[in-house]
């Protein structure tokens, strides 16, 4: 046989090989862009989360898979599983946490404790029956908050409360759920005559609310919330380290400014 056929063989064999090679999964060096997020968020955070994650795997092609709770629901899940890419709260529950190491932190907004009630409360014909809620909530049949050992807007709603000398006052009136969807459920069914919950929650169901008033943090009310995306350190979780910059780097895309400028952040 001639060198140029040896030549040939060799190219074609090559060529073979080339295809097959093409064909095999991608290392995980290569595959590292598109590995899955786990995200976990506050509940009263999950519409506009949702949001997020829609366009980010639209764009990106990446997965986040999502779970949602209070934030000690989410620490202690992050706790048993050891792992969490991207968890979005408050940034003072974050902080003291016990356990969880997330330096990074991405700035979302801040959040906002707001007063809702239900449609017709108490017969009133007027379209706005809480003015003054310092006046008017000691009038309520029932409120409903989430538990503010668990929940940041529970914890908001107690701050404030307590600065206006109304927690121990409505202690018989008050009911404690878990999570800020609870309240907006016994809220817009009409079982609750009030309820605290956060800005994002009452602009989503606000059709289906008496109304609400938004309450400002401060001296002599609750104190500042900051909502933040907080990741792992940068060397951490080396299989997502790709994703997670990608979606660090999407949360300051003018796409989810949008998304979160709509949900009141």
């Amino acid at each position: 046989m001639s060198v140029s056929g040896t030549t040939l063989l060799s190219r074609r064999k090559l060529l073979r090989l080339s295809l097959l090679a093409a064909a095999l999964p991608l290392p995980q060096a290569f595959a590292a862009d598109t590995a899955a997020l786990l995200l976990m968020a506050g509940a009263g955070y999950k519409r506009p989360v949702e949001a997020l994650c829609a366009d980010f795997t639209r764009e990106t092609g990446i997965v986040v898979e999502r779970s949602y709770g209070n934030l000690e629901q989410i620490f202690a899940q992050v706790r048993a599983s050891g792992r969490v890419d991207v968890l979005i709260g408050d940034a003072d529950f974050i902080d003291h946490a016990r356990g969880l190491n997330l330096p990074q932190r991405k700035t979302l907004g801040q959040g906002r404790l707001v007063l809702a009630w239900r449609r017709k409360l108490m017969g009133r014909r007027s379209p706005d029956p809480i003015t003054d809620p310092v006046r008017d909530l000691p009038q309520m049949q029932s409120i409903t908050l989430p538990n503010p050992k668990q929940a940041i807007y529970g914890r908001a709603a107690e701050q404030w409360l307590k600065a206006r000398a109304l927690w121990e006052p409505l202690q018989d009136k008050l009911k404690i759920v878990q999570t800020v969807p609870q309240v907006s459920a016994y809220l817009t069914s009409g079982q609750i005559d009030a309820g605290f919950m956060n800005l994002t929650e009452a602009l989503a169901v606000k059709e289906q609310l008496g109304g609400y008033i938004e309450l400002q943090p401060g001296a002599h009310s609750y104190a500042p919330i900051d909502i933040v995306a907080a990741f792992p350190a940068e060397g951490a979780q080396h299989g997502t380290a790709a994703s997670r910059a990608r979606f660090m780097q999407f949360l300051q895309s003018p796409g989810a400014h949008d998304i979160l400028r709509k949900a009141g952040l």
